[in-house]
């Protein structure tokens, strides 16, 4: 064999490793994908005016704000749950009250149920969210824990892509009777009622959850269950863990930034005109760029070390929220697109920051504990995403565009003086762990 032939064989196979995956994780990342796209799909549906419209706005806020306050106050429990009796179990019961809740969803119209089913949304969401972080962690080498965690970002928010997107679309095309009943075929694969759309979504959740079931029975995750020690015990130790409260000021203001990023890209959507290619542009791009990202720099977070990787997506994060601030509120409506080369750069540098900071993480986490400490990132990550909007809208109201572009900055600064203030002696035990 010439060394030229070797070469190029030697390159084929770092590529391939660079995109190889565990049949596990492919397993847990499809039904991640499917679980949210589920999710979202509900949720642009509530939002849409025309569903539902005897409801008042503050009834569709409410059925909005419930999902996440459920995950948010349960997601903690799950997480020490999937500890003690196994990743699998909590992950199952994720999917299957996922799938029963949106099902639930197509039964009736009445608020208070609604109420009740959005609530047992956001505890299937809980229970599938800390045990998938956890089986990630146990199934990544270190060299390899960032971009499987990049992996796992970018199935979520292809997930919120596909299902708000194609929640939004189907919706559109029902309600303006885009599609000519004429068209058999198109109209009877995309006018659908809402109802239909969740017993589809609720069909697609149990399928995929039985075929977990099948697939991954012989698959062990977590190496010991830790089942001598108290829920209560292990909960507060993951909560007083000195290395959690260091990244708390890491995390929290950059989760705000994302969250106002998606609360913008979800505004647009809401004023999206289907022959607006523009827009349709902007839109694709933001949730794109950032997908693309996921992956990619959790690949280079590998080789480089996770610290950098966090400034770049603080930076990128700021960045990008204040052009897409910017560019909504010009008086030109073209001037969004104009920005959108920028926008394709940045973006991939947003996805730099979650990928980095979940392999974090995991580097500093002992493996028993790694359901706790995903669940208590979830509750600081929740708290983000009900944070971010509600200080965006009152700076918004306050101060107009430029209360917003300061407090995109003040958060991003609140970030990097949290990494600063991490302690050296902890990354470079990290270090040393990594060369053992």
């Amino acid at each position: 064999m010439s060394l030229e032939t070797e070469v190029q064989q030697t390159k084929k196979s770092r590529l391939r490793d660079l995109f190889s995956l565990p049949k596990s994780l492919i397993i847990v990342f499809i039904t991640t994908l499917l679980m949210r796209a589920g999710f979202y799909m509900s949720i642009a549906i509530f939002t849409n005016p025309n569903y539902l419209p005897g409801f008042t706005e503050i009834q569709r806020t409410l059925i909005f704000i419930v999902y996440p306050l459920a995950e948010l106050l349960t997601v903690a429990f799950f997480g020490v749950l999937a500890d003690k009796i196994g990743r699998k179990i909590i992950y199952f019961i994720g999917l299957g009250v996922t799938g029963l809740a949106i099902l639930l969803f197509s039964f009736t119209t009445i608020f208070g149920l609604l109420l009740v089913f959005s609530s047992l949304l956001g505890i299937g969401a809980a229970a599938q969210v800390a045990s998938t972080l956890a089986m990630v962690a146990d199934k990544s080498p270190e060299d390899k824990r960032g971009r499987f965690m990049g992996f796992y970002d970018a199935m979520t928010l292809l997930g919120l892509g596909l299902g708000f997107g194609g929640g939004f679309l189907l919706l559109e095309i029902h309600y303006e009777n885009l599609i000519s009943s004429t068209s058999k075929f198109w109209y009877a694969l995309l006018d659908h009622e809402p109802q239909h759309l969740f017993v589809a979504a609720a069909i697609v959740l149990f399928i995929s959850l039985i075929l977990a079931i099948t697939l991954l029975r012989k698959i062990v995750f977590q190496p010991d269950l830790v089942k001598e020690e108290s829920f209560f015990a292990k909960l507060k130790a993951v909560l007083i863990d000195k290395n959690i409260r260091y990244l708390l000021p890491v995390w929290i203001p950059i989760i705000c930034l994302y969250a106002i990023v998606l609360r913008r890209a979800e505004d647009l959507a809401d004023t999206l005109d289907l022959h607006n290619i523009s827009l349709l542009v902007v839109l694709v791009i933001v949730f794109g760029s950032i997908l693309i990202g996921f992956p990619l720099n959790g690949i280079l977070s590998d080789r480089i070390g996770r610290k950098p990787f966090l400034y770049i997506g603080m930076f990128s994060f700021a960045a990008f929220v204040t052009l897409i601030v910017i560019g909504s509120e010009h008086s030109n409506p073209n001037m969004l697109l104009y920005l959108s080369p920028a926008l394709l750069v940045i973006g991939i540098g947003c996805g730099a920051f979650p990928p980095a900071a979940l392999a974090l993480l995991a580097d500093l986490t002992k493996k028993e504990n790694y359901g706790s400490s995903m669940g208590a990132y979830s509750v600081v990550y929740g708290t983000g995403m009900v944070i971010g909007p509600l200080a965006a809208d009152l700076a918004y109201n306050v101060y107009s565009i430029w209360g917003l572009i300061i407090l995109i900055w003040i958060l991003c600064v609140i970030s990097i003086v949290g990494t600063l203030l991490i302690p050296k002696n902890i990354l470079k035990r990290r270090k040393e762990k990594s060369e053992e």
